[in-house]
């Protein structure tokens, strides 16, 4: 990529992470309802601290960093950098200021667009400035899971976004076959992508059939209606003790009145519940017993990008551009939800973590976590790719996660 390029994409990219706030008052940057929702200021931060230490901290003339503290406060988790402030106290750091960290923000704009602009032809300096822009991205979409969260706490309905949700009406999908045999999985080298995505591999499957449609809110309204959460022979073990620890009943954001009828929050406010929609917001451990429910399973991370690759690319950023921050089209196939898959998230065949510090970034969280394929309504465009890996703990809903299913083929 043309130096000239680079910096048209950082600019843009750091843009656009404040735009995302710019509805916000000054209060919402700094509150954390709960352990795994980050106060959005922290976000602004982090991704400013991780230039900073990537790049800067390296190539820069002078090494001293910007404020020693804050390689305390904005570290997230790279052990082999030093401490970091924890994660669910995060919330308690009244200082930095929202606008210091914005000065803080304009200082690294400036550094980096020299260090961009001053490169002459260093693949390491052009590979790190993409995995911070990249990694940037991944915490725009963070920043839209943790707003809503933090708005939903608020008693009054609160808009993040004064876009009307459209209302779509369904098109009924048949399942899609795939034959036994076969095929390529993983990424090749010709984009930028994560370590975690490669190296690219052959695995063999047998049949399947994949539903090309998700799973919608009156799917699911059924599965509730005959007592899902109350019956134990569709719950994993783990999945029936966190129903009941956390006497889970619906999907995060489903709001039951007096009168039966269900509201949804969302970040245009709370809306009545679109019946046709994807159900959004559910847990591993929910999806799967939906499935089971459902005399179906859960699709293998393999199966879902097999099934990808068979999709048309102009669905790709649809909602985005309209800052539709909601999944109401039940056709569309990607950037409407990622979808669980059963698969453990773990390393493929002959991987090869990041080198140095970043070596962190992705190795470290393969033991616990379930894969989600597909990308969501609030997943930057670049990342809605076959071959991306996201990755969650079972009990975690607060992302843009749905369901899809898939079935054995005998």
């Amino acid at each position: 990529m043309k130096n000239s390029d680079l910096l048209k994409k950082f600019v843009s990219i750091r843009k656009k992470t404040l735009s995302l706030c710019k509805s916000l008052e000054i209060e919402d940057y700094v509150v954390q309802p709960n352990e795994e929702v980050s106060p959005i200021k922290w976000h602004l931060g982090h991704t400013s601290w991780f230039f900073e230490e990537i790049i800067l901290l390296k190539f820069k003339n002078n090494k001293k960093r910007y404020d020693e503290t804050y390689n305390t406060i904005f570290n997230s988790y790279y052990k082999s950098i030093g401490n970091h402030w924890t994660q669910n106290l995060r919330g308690q750091l009244s200082r930095p200021t929202v606008q210091e960290i914005k000065k803080y923000r304009n200082y690294i704009n400036k550094e980096i667009s020299k260090i961009i602009t001053s490169n002459k032809n260093n693949k390491k300096i052009n590979f790190l400035i993409q995995l911070g822009i990249n990694h940037e991205e991944q915490h725009q979409e963070l920043i839209l899971m943790d707003i809503k969260f933090v708005l939903n706490i608020n008693l009054n309905n609160i808009s993040f976004s004064k876009n009307n949700i459209p209302k779509i009406k369904r098109k009924l999908e048949k399942w899609q076959y795939f034959d036994e045999g076969l095929y390529l999985v993983g990424a090749d080298n010709r984009m930028f992508t994560y370590d975690n995505e490669k190296p690219q591999h052959k695995v063999y499957m047998n049949p399947f059939r994949i539903n090309k449609q998700y799973v919608t809110n009156n799917d699911y309204k059924k599965f509730i209606a005959q007592k899902g959460y109350q019956k134990p022979q569709y719950w994993l073990s783990k999945g029936w003790e966190w129903v009941n620890s956390n006497q889970i009943s619906c999907p995060l954001y489903w709001n039951y009145n007096n009168k039966g009828t269900i509201k949804e929050f969302t970040l245009h406010g709370l809306y009545s519940l679109i019946g046709d929609a994807p159900v959004c917001h559910i847990s591993y451990y929910e999806a799967s017993a939906y499935a089971k429910w459902a005399n179906s399973r859960l699709p293998t991370e393999e199966e879902s990008e097999i099934f990808l690759k068979t999709m048309n690319s102009k669905n790709k950023n649809l909602n985005m551009s309209k800052s539709i921050y909601h999944a109401s089209d039940i056709n569309l196939s990607v950037n409407n939800l990622w979808w669980w898959t059963k698969s453990h998230y773990s390393s493929y065949p002959g991987f090869k973590p990041f080198h140095e510090e970043i070596e962190e970034y992705n190795e470290k969280f393969m033991c616990g976590q379930f894969v989600l394929k597909g990308g969501s309504i609030a997943t930057p465009s670049e990342h809605i790719r076959n071959t991306y890996r996201n990755f969650y703990e079972p009990h975690q809903r607060w992302m843009f996660s749905g369901i899809r299913l898939a079935r054995d083929v005998q």
